[in-house]
């Protein structure tokens, strides 16, 4: 299964956060990928600690980081028109979409998207 990891899945991952998905796990068993967008959100803070930064760098280097494309930038333009996603969000549904893969996230705007090719994958 292919997997798209939403910013807050990493987050919530790192902090410990009760219901966080096992993200090592999941990078082990399936086909993992970010956004750009979520490698930006994860490091545009400027009180993140060394240690942090390191985890999310460590992160990052294991699962490939998919840019920008004419396909992605059509179908967040889409996504965007037909739901009240932020653009960020919609830029990173977009890239699941684009590359058929399912989002890892427990934000509740992806949860409870009702955009019909959107695909999100539930932690049970």
């Amino acid at each position: 299964m292919k997997l798209a990891i939403d910013t807050n899945a990493i987050i919530d991952f790192l902090k410990q956060a009760a219901g966080a998905f096992d993200l090592l796990a999941l990078i082990e068993e399936h086909e993992c990928f970010v956004s750009v967008i979520t490698k930006l959100e994860l490091l545009k803070y400027p009180d993140m600690t060394p240690a942090e930064e390191e985890t999310i760098l460590d992160i990052l280097q294991i699962v490939p980081i998919m840019p920008l494309n004419t396909d992605i930038e059509n179908e967040t333009i889409a996504i965007s028109r037909a739901t009240k996603l932020k653009l960020p969000d919609a830029i990173i549904g977009a890239t699941a979409i684009v590359y058929k893969a399912e989002v890892v996230s427990s934000d509740p705007h992806f949860l409870n998207c009702p955009y019909p090719t959107l695909r999100i994958l539930k932690n049970l």
